[in-house]
């Protein structure tokens, strides 16, 4: 059964014989119904479904992060931060064969845009329970009032903790408080970038490397 809102002119959505309705990122689809296949996957399948799988298992304890840091680029496509990301971490991140994928964290990507990276000259020490970032502070008017983004990700736990609107661009210096004692002596992948006060434009996210956190 489809409803129409409105009226004749309102938006439809629900399903008229073999065709789907719905509303996408606030756009009406139509696409044909899924029937169950009785056909065994093939290979080729499996191995698309585990990709898919490895890289969701890494991005679902940061989503607000990547919804923010892809914003950009999902505009542009018609998609949502999240399956932008999901979609460059695929195809640029993993490495070996099926059913043994990995993810390579110096090639992973998590904010995406035209903001440039020069200058920055980020870098991150720990200090205790905590991540002390420093950069290159900018003063101009243009990017003074950018906002830092930092992720921490410890892959043993398949957690991240994060910061999505930091200190600005001309302070020079954050700080990310690590978690409990679970994260002490974790190596823990370490991500940086700048995205605009209005959340309109980001830098392509810069790897910082790795840190063996030491106890605190």
């Amino acid at each position: 059964m489809a409803r129409l809102d409105n009226g004749i002119l309102g938006g439809m959505y629900g399903v008229i014989g073999n065709l789907e309705i719905y509303m996408l990122n606030g756009k009406y689809i139509a696409r044909s119904r899924r029937c169950k296949s009785t056909k065994p996957p093939s290979e080729k399948q499996l191995a698309c479904w585990k990709r898919m799988a490895v890289v969701i298992k890494f991005l679902s304890g940061f989503v607000p992060y990547v919804q923010v840091g892809f914003a950009y680029t999902a505009e542009k496509k018609g998609w949502n931060g999240h399956n932008a990301a999901t979609s460059y971490q695929i195809k640029h991140t993993l490495t070996g064969q099926y059913p043994d994928y990995t993810i390579d964290y110096s090639k992973v990507r998590l904010t995406e845009g035209a903001m440039s990276t020069e200058n920055i000259n980020a870098a991150v020490i720990q200090q205790n329970n905590s991540l002390v970032f420093t950069w290159t502070a900018d003063l101009s008017y243009k990017h003074s009032s950018d906002r830092v983004m930092l992720l921490a990700y410890a892959p043993a736990l398949n957690e991240a903790v994060y910061t999505v609107g930091g200190a600005r661009r001309m302070d020079g210096r954050d700080v990310l408080l690590l978690p409990d004692s679970s994260w002490q002596e974790k190596v823990i992948e370490i991500y940086f970038s700048f995205v605009s006060e209005n959340r309109k434009q980001c830098t392509n996210s810069i790897y910082l490397g790795q840190i063996f956190t030491s106890v605190y």
